[in-house]
């Protein structure tokens, strides 16, 4: 498979040489490969191909167990996607160690993630929106959810556990994964996902019918409504803690 003449994604090797060049483009080829051959990553590298804009990986060359995505404009002045990735960081002996939590961390569920973040830039949808939880940011919000649906894949052969958040590599609550559980996690969820589905229909419609367990896409797609009323679990948990706390606080002040 030419990743590049298919899909515009290019491996540049920025800053090794030789022999590390070399192996640099192989793993991540090979990488590459084990998206392409699951559902649901041959679904998002469709997507990528379908805006016509170029993705570049190149190396991670930041600090401790990470990789980065997302876009920029390029002299010319349209959107490309980039991936910093660095395949050696999540491999056996790499900095990522089974004592950072080993949910999602596989090298090719690393760049599937990275790549989610490169697709939303090259389809003109980013909209990183900061919030106070364990998913950092809204983009942050989607990458790991699709990644989980990746991991879910059936096709997928290869792959860890469902991932709970962004900060850290700890799994996500059993409690959670069933159809319309997902939604009763956080009041973030329905309405990210509501407008993940608006802002890029036709991927969200592919998920949708790629038939995989884990899967709040399709769960919204099929019934907004049963996703609302997960959604108003949510809501009624994070009140009943938000009056637990503050009959703790009454209780301390007026003791």
């Amino acid at each position: 498979m030419d990743f590049e003449a298919t899909y515009k994604i290019r491996i540049d090797p920025i800053g090794l040489t030789g022999h590390a060049a070399v192996s640099y483009k192989m793993k991540v080829t090979h990488h590459l490969r084990m998206i392409y051959c699951t559902t649901v990553g041959k679904i998002l590298l469709a997507c990528i191909r379908y805006y016509g804009l170029p993705v570049v990986i190149s190396p991670y060359t930041g600090g401790g167990c990470n990789s980065g995505g997302g876009w920029t404009t390029v002299p010319a002045g349209t959107r490309q996607g980039f991936v910093n990735y660095s395949p050696d960081t999540f491999g056996p002996h790499g900095a990522c160690t089974p004592a950072l939590g080993t949910s999602g961390r596989l090298g090719q569920e690393i760049l599937f993630h990275e790549l989610v973040h490169a697709f939303r830039g090259v389809s003109g949808k980013w909209n990183k929106q900061p919030n106070a939880t364990r998913y950092s940011d809204s983009e942050e919000f989607l990458a790991v959810v699709l990644t989980n649906i990746f991991i879910s894949d059936r096709s997928n052969k290869v792959k860890s556990s469902l991932r709970a958040d962004h900060t850290n590599y700890d799994a996500l609550a059993v409690d959670f994964t069933a159809p319309f559980k997902f939604f009763e996690s956080s009041t973030l969820v329905l309405p990210l996902v509501k407008q993940f589905v608006a802002d890029n229909h036709g991927l969200a419609i592919m998920l949708a019918n790629s038939h995989v367990a884990f899967n709040p896409i399709a769960d919204f797609v099929a019934s907004p409504d049963r996703a609302q009323l997960a959604f108003n679990k949510a809501i009624a948990r994070d009140l009943k803690d938000v009056a637990t706390a503050l009959s703790g606080w009454i209780s301390r002040v007026f003791k």
